[in-house]
């Protein structure tokens, strides 16, 4: 006595049951899956975007130092040619009165009938062309500027005669170097 029962429309049920949990389970994963991409997209997108900000602002604030850097540049510049033009000044202020007092002392030992024609100044050495009415006043010249405190050693580099024939009564072109000494202090205020 067994009863024959059909089990085929039960399973079948189940199955189709089953299916739809799966796929409904299968389309939940799905959008979960959909909205977890977008949402990490999203803080993605945000935190690129947050970065592109800061970079942005540091390219802003590296062109303002490189702005600053330049600015400071160009004031270094300024400065360091108002210090050469005063450096210029003061150097002119002191040689101003080195140069009268270096006049003041050629004019001093300057010889009766000697007459400079050229003075050439490089550096601390002197180089006078004249023309003097005899050997002898070339000499007492000499002697005179060996005998300064503000110039020595004098040195006869040419002596020519002259003759009547230019005009001028006996006389001699010369050219002669000196240098002029480092003034002593005692003297330096004279």
């Amino acid at each position: 006595m067994i009863a024959r029962i059909n089990l085929l429309p039960w399973r079948q049920r189940r199955r189709e049951r089953r299916r739809r949990v799966f796929l409904g389970q299968l389309g939940g994963v799905t959008v979960g899956a959909v909205i977890l991409a977008l949402l990490t997209g999203a803080v993605l997108d945000g935190r690129i975007a947050s970065q592109n900000a800061r970079n942005q602002a540091l390219l802003e604030a590296v062109g303002e130092n490189a702005r600053r850097l330049d600015e400071v540049e160009t004031v270094r510049r300024h400065t360091e040619a108002t210090l050469g033009r005063l450096r210029s000044l003061q150097a002119l202020h002191r040689d101003r009165s080195a140069t009268v007092r270096t006049f003041d002392e050629l004019v001093r030992t300057v010889a009766p009938g000697v007459h400079y024609t050229s003075l050439i100044q490089r550096r601390s050495v002197i180089t006078a062309r004249g023309i003097a009415r005899s050997n002898n006043d070339i000499a007492v010249l000499m002697r005179n500027l060996k005998d300064s405190e503000r110039f020595e050693q004098p040195r006869l580099k040419r002596i020519d005669e002259v003759g009547e024939a230019q005009g001028t009564e006996q006389a001699a072109v010369f050219e002669l170097t000196f240098a002029t000494a480092v003034p002593h202090p005692r003297t330096a205020g004279r």
